[in-house]
């Protein structure tokens, strides 16, 4: 099974205007209430938490996919419509919950819209005999050491013990025969995996039904291999 990782659509003909939103209506404050959505730091969500809403510049198409990651409002979340919602439901998610939330455009609400709280990663799915592992630096980006990982317990420790700004990358990942899911996340997965990952029949779905705003990398490139000019994504869909 191939497996992609979840991007904006860079076509501007599909949405309408990049980046699609020109502010964000917040209803708290950002930094101190412990019930805004940022607060949750890559765990689950037991109460309704406080959204912050999308404001879509007027030329900005209402696609399914809303280009919001890493926001305030939505730093760890997607911003996904109804449609795209149902189809997801259908397959096997591991780590994702939604919120059910609106976006303005035009002084108008639009009420079909969800934002998904992304809450576990899929760790014990990994092959870690196979997958390539490394200790980068979070301040520079490089790259000082590949490291063996033999299996989830080791991984967790050696994310444990290092020191900012050391943290652990993946490269090269590879699942095990346990992994039946379609969609999950892996974090510290340098090629977007932290962003969200789909099966390639999840993928085909969302093609097949007409989906918009969103663009498949495959997860063994990296997001230069994938954005260079000539490079993979013109061959898929085009100049951006």
């Amino acid at each position: 099974m191939k497996y992609y990782s979840i991007e904006s659509s860079l076509n501007k003909k599909i949405m309408g205007k990049i980046p699609q939103a020109k502010g964000f209506v917040h209803h708290c404050n950002v930094w101190e209430d412990p019930n805004f959505i940022d607060k949750f730091i890559f765990e689950k969500i037991e109460i309704q938490p406080v959204l912050s809403n999308v404001v879509l510049h007027s030329k900005a198409k209402r696609t399914d996919l809303i280009d919001t990651f890493g926001d305030v409002g939505f730093n760890f979340s997607y911003l996904i419509s109804n449609k795209l919602k149902e189809i997801l439901e259908k397959f096997n998610i591991f780590g994702f919950q939604f919120f059910k939330t609106y976006v303005i455009q035009e002084n108008e609400k639009l009420s079909n819209y969800w934002v998904i709280n992304i809450f576990d990663f899929a760790f014990n799915y990994i092959d870690f005999a196979k997958t390539t592992f490394f200790i980068k630096n979070g301040l520079s980006r490089d790259i000082t050491d590949e490291i063996n990982i033999s299996d989830l317990d080791h991984f967790l420790t050696k994310i444990n013990v290092l020191k900012y700004p050391e943290t652990i990358a993946i490269s090269n990942i590879f699942f095990n025969e346990k992994m039946k899911l379609d969609l999950f996340s892996i974090r510290f997965h340098e090629n977007g995996g932290q962003k969200g990952i789909i099966s390639e029949r999840l993928k085909n779905e969302i093609e097949k039904e007409g989906i918009t705003g969103i663009e498949f990398k495959p997860i063994e490139l990296s997001i230069y291999e994938w954005l260079m000019p000539g490079g993979e994504r013109e061959k898929v869909y085009g100049k951006a």
